[in-house]
């Protein structure tokens, strides 16, 4: 080979590279904390009307909203297991918070680091605290959150969390509200990595309680929301500005109004971060080639006898359920030029997809050696796919003595309302007495509010075989 050719050679394979990496889109996962299905703007319900989101709306509006978007759990850690791994943490016995998936599970960055991605997770983890389940173990290249005091953090206008990469900690820097102070570092690292594929995970801890904000978050949602004048009038009344600690938000006597607007303010930080994320996208002409996913960890909280500020109406229940008040939540997916615009879907799609759409975006393959519940969503969504993504999702409580499965418009809820060997009514699961479950048409009756048990009794069993089914080789779930 002459010199000349070498070189053309090289060139030649530098400029597939370069193809092979502009192919290869940018992903990134934007995840709120106990939000409520009803509090978003895109999603046009009677409590919808009281948040302020113009940046999730407008990324609603560029995107695919989806009516029917589901998480595999109503809590937070096994919720986070499920879409880090496309497997419902059932599978290896992850059911409650603190406790953490093993080691053998394989999360997204640990697929895509391999492909030339560069990855980070931002905010809260949940995943475990200890040697070998810090994000930096689990195939993050960077980490930048507050592990292992976060729920020291939550919320509060104090100095910002201390941060990993590689092992070392960054000295710390004060001042910021840490929802403000994630979306920060996560534009930070998009800026750092704009000229290679990226993957980036911003977990907000908003709007989970408690509930802290500051004077200019209220005022922006009373500018926007003049309703909320009164309420926040007696919110200034308590001298409490310009940050604001709800405090004790478990009596019952408590201003729920108050608590209402704590919520919608906080979430307003976060809907901001989503606008920073998309405007620094847009300046480093990056929005064209990344895929935004955006959704809820849960359902929002209604911890009686006070709801914590979230609504999931018509839904019923709420987090910790496995009624759709638990699982289903807000869910879009957003990219220009790849997905329809503006479009409102009744697919049903799951957190768990996130993995596998992510893998298969990047030119890899999903585990072989496991179940992988998670499908690529993209064909679905583009239409190249007819049909329903998935033939069933099903969802488990052990510990609550809770489960359910719904398949096409129809779902099977086993809720006795008592935990597992214990004699207590479970405020959290609902008045479901049936010594069988009870059986519910979701597409005509989203509530859960009309057991179609006798009507429908074929129905029913094939549900209740078809859960066995999946339920079978589940392992049982491992106590925190």
């Amino acid at each position: 080979m002459t010199k000349a050719a070498y070189f053309a050679a090289w060139i030649l394979i530098g400029l597939a590279c370069v193809a092979r990496a502009a192919d290869q889109p940018n992903v990134i996962v934007i995840i709120t904390d106990d939000q409520g299905y009803a509090d978003v703007g895109f999603q046009g319900l009677p409590a919808s009307k009281q948040v302020v989101t113009p940046n999730l709306d407008k990324l609603a509006a560029s995107g695919v909203s989806f009516r029917n978007g589901y998480v595999a759990f109503s809590t937070c850690g096994p919720s986070r297991a499920s879409l880090m791994t496309g497997r419902s943490a059932s599978r290896f016995g992850v059911e409650e918070n603190e406790v953490s998936p093993p080691t053998s599970e394989v999360f997204i960055p640990r697929v895509l680091g391999p492909l030339g991605y560069a990855s980070a997770a931002f905010g809260k983890w949940h995943l475990g605290e200890s040697g070998g389940e810090m994000p930096t173990d689990r195939g993050f290249d960077y980490y930048w959150g507050d592990i292992p005091a976060q729920k020291d953090y939550f919320m509060k206008r104090l100095d910002d969390p201390p941060s990993w990469k590689s092992g070392t900690q960054k000295p710390r820097t004060y001042g910021r509200y840490v929802t403000d102070a994630y979306t920060d570092e996560a534009v930070e690292f998009i800026k750092q990595n704009r000229d290679k594929p990226f993957f980036a995970y911003v977990a907000y801890n908003a709007p989970h309680s408690p509930f802290r904000t500051y004077e200019a978050l209220v005022q922006r949602v009373v500018e926007q929301r003049p309703e909320w004048r009164p309420v926040y009038e007696r919110m200034k009344e308590q001298g409490k500005f310009p940050a604001y600690d709800f405090g004790n938000f478990k009596g019952e006597h408590l201003d729920q109004e108050i608590l209402r607007l704590c919520y919608v303010s906080m979430l307003l930080a976060a809907d901001d971060g989503v606008g920073k994320i998309v405007q620094a996208l847009d300046d480093l002409n990056l929005r064209g080639n990344t895929l935004i996913f955006y959704l809820s960890d849960n359902g929002a909280a209604l911890a009686r006898p006070n709801d914590l500020g979230g609504v999931n109406l018509p839904l019923r229940s709420g987090k910790g359920s496995v009624y759709d008040g638990g699982v289903r939540v807000p869910f879009v997916m957003s990219w220009p030029g790849k997905l329809p615009a503006g479009r409102t879907s009744d697919l049903v799609v799951s957190s768990m997809d996130i993995f596998a759409t992510t893998v298969a975006l990047a030119g890899g393959r999903v585990p072989q050696d496991r179940a992988i519940d998670g499908v690529n969503l993209m064909p679905y969504v583009t239409g190249d796919k007819p049909g329903p993504a998935h033939d069933y999702l099903f969802f488990r409580r052990q510990g609550r003595n809770a489960w359910s499965i719904r398949a096409g418009d129809y779902k099977w809820v086993w809720n006795p309302g008592k935990k597992k060997d214990q004699n207590i009514d479970d405020p959290f699961l609902g008045p479901e007495r049936s010594p069988d479950g009870g059986l519910y048409d979701i597409a005509d009756r989203v509530s859960e509010d009309v057991d179609l048990s006798t009507s429908m009794a074929d129905k029913k069993r094939d549900l209740m075989k078809l859960y066995e089914s999946v339920a079978k080789d589940l392992p049982d779930a491992r106590v925190p």
